[in-house]
């Protein structure tokens, strides 16, 4: 009974709140003027709601292909204000976790929290050995309610297609991705094997930190991970706001330069994007750290994105398309990381792109580098505008890298408006795919992974088909035919040694750029022996081109 009243009065707010703030829009309209935009009133929404539902709105904002990009703005700026829990309250979830309380545990324990959340607070403390830690601490109560809050939104939902509310269908997806983040975040035993892993990839990166983890102190609902020394941006945006000439001399001091930085923050994720599939997917400006040279800190790791190689593969053909300024390159990658729905519009699709892309780039381009006139967030917004008016869908994985890019690029345009992002994209990306192929053509298995490659290519073809057999039934593409006569003996020939040509440039092409790093081994030979036989078969085929 208890519990349903609890559901009954969470509800009854909710409620309230929401029809509140709708009144209020109707009103503003009724009066033709606004006193609070939309998207601020949204905000204010939320934060008034407070608890699982503030992060819901956070989650919101990662709706860059659904809402319009105001409201993701203000989403994305929501502060996480809640008053913090009692030290009594502390020590009754380390009792209960652990048996014992954190003096205990800890040869310090401060228990005046460093920041407050609406899921738990942060505590610093100082383990036996001397090295200082931040200890993050569970609410008690953060388990019942986000559960009862995640069981409303899916009614909500339940409502929605019931009553076939059809502007709000959206809602559906951040609603299940909000269950399965409740689920994950609420065990802080994920969010430390989230940690463990970037850290691992870090490892190599100088101009990156990410802190490390102590499983011995670590349970469902208390994590201790290492303390990082550093201002983090969102406090470095509030230094600029006040004009704190103090705290600026201490980030001089430091080194701190923001291009310098910001270029570290766009290097380190795409480094892990492409290097290693998973990446920081929540780069807020209070989840990044300012540490010393410009070393790039990272904490909060409850949302994380992975991709496959697949995905990676054509992320990086999109990225290259895009730094190049090539609209045809642009479509292509950028439809093979969509699925189609049901009315999928791929003429249209391509019309709008043409329509945008001639915004996108000064006109014209200078030793065939484009020159950019729009920001990074601005075509990749225009991309997934174009995505929801033609009936393509986006990969959530995708989304989630795709949001984090533009959140970078929302930092450069604020702090470093000088620095262009689009030779960092072109570079990672170039140096990646060179980095992959030496190591593919010197590693022993490089023949079963080239093997693989192209069974997967192949794989790839009857699903492709699919597609297109499936738009040409929606008579979404047109046909044009015309008979032609059969090719001669020699033009077939020519044909041939046109293909035996090409292949016999790429051999050339890989094994001149990994010829440092090839070792003798099999790959070697067999790159060897493919490169001989195709030149032996393109003389004899050209000989007797020749004598016909």
């Amino acid at each position: 009974m208890k519990i349903q009243l609890q559901y009954a009065r969470r509800a009854a707010q909710i409620i309230r709140v929401s029809f509140r703030n709708l009144g209020a829009v109707l009103y503003d309209r009724i009066r033709g003027r606004s006193r609070i935009p939309g998207p601020e009133r949204a905000r204010l929404m939320f934060e008034e709601l407070s608890g699982s539902l503030l992060k819901f709105g956070q989650i919101l904002s990662l709706q860059v292909d659904t809402l319009p990009r105001a409201y993701c703005d203000a989403l994305l700026s929501l502060l996480d204000r809640v008053p913090p829990f009692s030290a009594a309250e502390v020590k009754r979830v380390f009792t209960e976790e652990f048996g014992k309380a954190p003096e205990v545990l800890y040869r310090e324990f401060d228990y005046r929290p460093l920041a407050s959340a609406s899921i738990g607070q942060v505590h610093r403390a100082v383990l036996q050995d001397g090295k200082q830690v931040a200890v993050k601490v569970q609410r008690p109560d953060a388990r019942e309610v986000f559960l009862r809050d995640a069981a409303l939104l899916r009614l909500f939902i339940r409502i929605v297609f019931l009553f076939r509310i059809r502007t709000l269908y959206f809602m559906r997806d951040p609603v299940r991705e909000f269950t399965e983040w409740v689920l994950d975040e609420l065990d802080y035993r994920r969010e430390a094997g989230y940690a463990e892993i970037l850290g691992r990839n870090a490892r190599e990166n100088p101009s990156e930190k990410v802190p490390a983890v102590y499983w011995e102190l670590i349970t469902g609902r208390v994590l201790t991970i290492d303390f990082l020394e550093g201002y983090s941006v969102m406090e470095y945006m509030r230094i600029l706001d006040t004009g704190d000439e103090q705290k600026l001399a201490e980030l001089k001091a430091l080194g701190f330069d923001p291009a310098q930085f910001l270029s570290n923050v766009i290097t380190n994720f795409l480094s892990d994007t492409y290097r290693h599939g998973v990446f920081h997917a929540d780069l807020h400006p209070a989840n990044l750290l300012i540490m010393k040279n410009n070393v790039v800190g990272y904490v909060d790791f409850g949302i994380v994105g992975s991709l496959t190689p697949e995905a990676r593969r054509k992320q990086i053909q999109l990225n290259l398309a895009y730094v190049r300024g090539k609209t045809d390159e642009i479509f292509s990658a950028f439809v093979s990381v969509c699925t189609f729905a049901g009315r999928t519009n791929l003429p249209g699709f391509r019309r709008g792109l043409e329509r945008y892309t001639h915004t996108w780039y000064r006109e014209p381009a200078v030793g065939g580098v484009p020159h950019f006139s729009r920001s990074l967030t601005t075509a990749m917004l225009d991309l997934l505008t174009l995505c929801r008016s033609h009936g393509l869908l986006v990969d959530r994985e995708m989304i989630k890298y795709i949001r984090s890019l533009i959140l970078v690029d929302g930092l450069v345009t604020r702090l470093a408006p000088g620095l262009d992002l689009a030779p960092h994209i072109r570079r990672v990306c170039e140096d990646f795919l060179a980095r992959e192929a030496r190591v593919k053509m010197a590693s022993p298995s490089a023949v079963l992974t080239f093997l693989a490659d192209l069974s997967g290519w192949l794989l790839a073809g009857p699903g492709r088909m699919l597609q297109a057999i499936d738009l040409l039934e929606r008579r979404q593409v047109r046909v044009q035919t015309r008979s032609v006569r059969e090719p001669s003996a020699a033009e077939g020939m020519r044909i041939r040694a046109l293909w035996l040509a090409s292949i016999w440039v790429v051999l050339a092409v890989v094994v001149l750029e990994c010829r440092e790093n090839l070792s003798v081994n099999a790959a070697t030979f067999a790159i060897t022996g493919l490169w001989a036989f195709w030149t032996v078969w393109l003389l004899g085929l050209l000989r007797k081109l020749h004598r016909s």
